[in-house]
This record gives structure tokens, C-alpha cells and sequence, in this order.
């Protein structure tokens, strides 16, 4: 059986005409990823569900906004999350560990997500002196400056590493 992939912005564009069977279907498809990120995030169950669910209004509220031109409608998804959680971080607790084991347990959803998949294996590749800034400055928010002082070395390097790791995944990447 053939599963055909989600069509995000097609569900982002009914969203924006008040189709709440599109919020719904966008619910069912990346829930569970959302939330395995958030509890990743911000390591507390009731406030990572209460995030995603804010994200999912925010979603709702905010679907006209999106605009396919400036990339995918996943990745526009995951950039509010994101947002939001960083956010919440930044406010409430210090950095977690960089385990990369919790990527395991993510729930596979079905669809069309062989592009996480690849980036995944792409940021486990990376040797750890790029690895681990780089997931600093995304799961955590930390800028640069920030990074330079946990890890104590010079910020013009930390930046380096995370660029050079960043443009290992993007080449990675099928096209």
C-alpha cells in the first residue's frame, strides 16, 4: 500500500479559511512529533503539552500568515514551536543535557518524514566539537556568547563550528 504524504500547506491554507477539519488533520499528523520535541524542550510533560497546544492556536490564529515562497509549511509549524519554546526557556530554567538518545523514541507518525529522519542522522555525524554547540544554540537558545562561556572558548569559534555544522546537514541532504 502506497501512503501518499501530507499535504501541509494545503491543510495550512484551509486552516486560514476557518476549515477546523484541517487543524484537526494537522493535529493527528504532527502531535506526536511536537510534543516528543517539546518534552525534549522544556523536560516537563504539563508544560510541554500546554505549549503545544498553544502552538496549535497560534497555528490556527496566525495560517493566513503563512507564505510558501519562504519555505515549508512543516517547517513553519516547527519554527512557532520553536519559538515558543525557546521563549519559555529562556524565562524559567537552565540548559539540559545533549543527549541524542530521545531521538529514538520519537513516534513514527507514517507520511512524509524521511527529510527528519536524514537531518538527524546528518547532526549524528557531525563530531561533537560541532554537534554540541550547534544543539545548544537550537534546543536551547543559547547565543553564541552564551555557548563561548559553558564551553569556554572564544565565541568567533563557537560560531564557526555551528555554521560548519549547519552546512554539513544542508549538504547532506538529498536534493
Amino acid at each position: 500500500m502506497v501512503v501518499s504524504p501530507f499535504d501541509y500547506e494545503a491543510a495550512l491554507f484551509a486552516c486560514a479559511q476557518g476549515d477546523q477539519d484541517a487543524l484537526q488533520d494537522l493535529y493527528q499528523h504532527e502531535s506526536p512529533r511536537m510534543l516528543a520535541l517539546c518534552l525534549k524542550m522544556l523536560a516537563q510533560r504539563t508544560i510541554a503539552e500546554d505549549l503545544m497546544r498553544d502552538t496549535f492556536v497560534s497555528i490556527w490564529k496566525h495560517a493566513n500568515s503563512y507564505d510558501p515562497g519562504l519555505g515549508a509549511g512543516r517547517a513553519w509549524m516547527y519554527s512557532i514551536l520553536r519559538y515558543r519554546a525557546l521563549h519559555r526557556l529562556r524565562l524559567s530554567r537552565p540548559a539540559q543535557s545533549l543527549d541524542m538518545g530521545w531521538t529514538e523514541k520519537l513516534p513514527d507518525t507514517g507520511g512524509d518524514h524521511s527529510p527528519s529522519s536524514t537531518i538527524l542522522d546528518a547532526i549524528a555525524a557531525l563530531d561533537e566539537a560541532q554537534r554540541r554547540p550547534l544543539l545548544m544554540a537550537f534546543y536551547n537558545g543559547y547565543t553564541y556568547e552564551q555557548i563561548a562561556a559553558r564551553l569556554d572558548a572564544p565565541a568567533a569559534h563557537i560560531k564557526q563550528c555551528v555554521q560548519t555544522g549547519l552546512n554539513r546537514i544542508v549538504e547532506q541532504q538529498p536534493v
